[in-house]
């Protein structure tokens, strides 16, 4: 029996993966969106290109043995909701986001990439805090934009990413 190559190996793991993300393994914590690829190409390949996609971010953690790369709170302003009778403007209405990329080996060559955002919006609240951070959707286009810049850099690397 010849082994399987890595681009088909992760054909037959695609078609698991399919089933598995129809049922919805998306979610960490309610407000969360994880995103699972998988890749076949070389672990330093994918942990360099991750690094330098996520150089934006704030890098807090760094785990290369066990795959994790983690970022602090990057603040973004945007346009909140108008209050009141006019419609007034919040006071400095932002997001942040934080994100945790993980990447586990499979076979050789054959890697699982994970990345999960976490966002949280500044903006009136009322009570006795009337502004604060609370929790929000996650931003499919952040994550979706971030997945093509580093499929983009592993596709030059010669690597085979499973959509």
């Amino acid at each position: 029996m010849l082994p399987l190559s890595p681009a088909s190996l992760l054909r037959g793991i695609s078609l698991f993966t399919a089933t598995s993300l129809f049922w919805g393994c998306g979610s960490l914590s309610g407000s969360d969106l994880m995103v699972e690829r998988y890749l076949a190409c070389p672990m330093d390949s994918v942990w360099n290109s991750s690094l330098e996609t996520l150089k934006a971010y704030p890098v807090t953690l760094k785990d290369k043995p066990n795959g994790v790369i983690e970022t602090g709170w990057r603040v973004e302003y945007v346009q909140g909701a108008g209050y009141g009778l006019l419609q007034r403007e919040g006071m400095g209405d932002k997001e942040r986001s934080q994100l945790t990329l993980t990447l586990k080996p499979l076979e050789s060559n054959v890697i699982r990439l994970q990345l999960a955002e976490r966002r949280q919006h500044w903006g009136f609240r009322g009570g006795s805090r009337i502004y604060d951070w609370y929790p929000v959707q996650p931003s499919q286009k952040e994550v979706g934009h971030i997945l093509s810049n580093l499929t983009k850099k592993l596709e030059v690397e010669g690597c085979f990413i499973e959509s």
